[in-house]
């Protein structure tokens, strides 16, 4: 019997191959040619060097950070760096609206809801609502010329679709999208409303757009069945479907009812990075499309713990403990006592007012804190 050849071997001598039907190199029969050369193992490839920093560095960078203040391009509710964030809302409440708004005061550098904005161009992406409906809201817009465009046709959020927002942006120097809507945006790319890892997909290739544009997005979305409404509400928890979605974007603004859905008033807080917004009440005309802000509705709440306080005469000239005060204002619970919650409410009504004084006594060996008018 004639001896098996190593792979490689066999022209050395054709007497040493078994099969004349087998491959001279590896020996297998029916083979369709092996390469003389075969390619090299690519060589392991590191981390892109342009993203790796010192630590010291980057503590640095965070330092000038904090000492020349967060940009944004409206304060305290819209970083002006390339992030992404969601506006949610139930159908109809206003987002819409309340985009275009936003979108006209940024473009013309003018306040909105009492917060100073940074002047640039906005690029409105309408892809969820008719040419005719956008144009019908956008009639009370007060905008110059070219410092605000509108796109009113379909668009996909895929890998397409963002390479054109991408271009448009850079050929026309915006500095903020404000795009409509995110379900309208993601349709055929997620299998539904619950597809958490495909919505998960979608916002981190938009977030990556985002960072390459270095401006700010905001994508307004429709919110749960069951959001909800109280001022500590978490916004995070606001958008309809796909939890983890919400939870990959940079932050989330919420907007809905402040007390029923026929009357004026809407409510808007906000989550996220470089945002903390408790909530703020704005008064929305329904006439003009336009929002002023009300304040917080924290210092309203005060505002009315004070008006009580006043009228009923619970603070004069005698000094009075918080719980005297709380009680006079018919605070105290049934057994007369005053819970703690009631007393930090009245202790930070009178925090707030220049013409309430203190006086702090020793009662029994304890400091007794009095509070008096002025």
């Amino acid at each position: 019997m004639k001896p098996f050849a190593a792979p490689g071997d066999a022209w050395a001598g054709s007497d040493t191959i078994i099969d004349e039907s087998a491959c001279p190199r590896c020996l297998r029969e029916n083979c369709e040619g092996c390469e003389d050369d075969p390619a090299p193992p690519e060589p392991h490839v590191g981390l892109d060097p342009g993203y790796l920093a010192d630590a010291v560095e980057v503590a640095r960078q965070g330092q000038a950070i904090a000492d020349a203040g967060i940009p944004y391009v409206l304060d305290g509710i819209i970083p002006g760096y390339g992030m992404v964030g969601f506006l949610i809302a139930y159908a109809k409440v206003g987002k819409t609206t309340f985009g275009q708004a936003l979108g006209a005061a940024v473009a013309m550098g003018r306040p909105f809801l009492d917060r100073t904005t940074r002047p640039c161009r906005v690029l409105v992406i309408a892809a969820e609502d008719p040419p005719e409906y956008a144009a019908y809201l956008a009639r009370h817009l007060d905008v110059d010329l070219h410092r605000m465009t509108f796109y009113r046709g379909p668009l996909l959020l895929d890998p397409d679709g963002l390479r054109r927002i991408l271009t448009t942006v850079r050929e026309g120097g915006y500095g903020l999208v404000l795009l409509s809507s995110w379900q309208a945006c993601v349709r055929g790319l997620v299998r539904d409303e619950n597809d958490n890892a495909n919505g998960v997909l979608v916002v981190e290739n938009v977030k990556g757009v985002a960072r390459e544009t270095g401006i700010p997005w905001l994508i307004d979305a429709h919110s749960g069945k069951g959001e909800d409404h109280t001022d500590d509400a978490d916004p995070t928890r606001a958008l309809r479907g796909a939890s983890a979605a919400a939870g990959a974007a940079d932050y989330l603004l919420s907007l809905r009812y402040a007390e029923s859905p026929f009357n004026s008033q809407r409510r808007l807080s906000g989550k996220g990075r470089f945002v903390n917004l408790p909530p703020i009440t704005l008064d929305f005309d329904l006439v003009t499309n336009t929002y002023t802000s009300r304040g917080s509705t924290k210092d309203a709440f005060l505002d009315t713990t004070w008006q009580l306080i006043a009228e009923i005469g619970a603070l004069d000239d005698t000094p009075r403990t918080l719980g005297d005060i709380a009680r006079a204002c018919g605070m105290a619970g049934k057994d007369g006592k005053v819970s703690g919650a009631k007393r930090r409410q009245v202790a930070s009504v009178l925090a707030k007012r220049p013409d309430v004084g203190k006086v702090d006594e020793l009662v029994k060996g304890q400091k007794v804190t009095r509070y008096r008018r002025l």
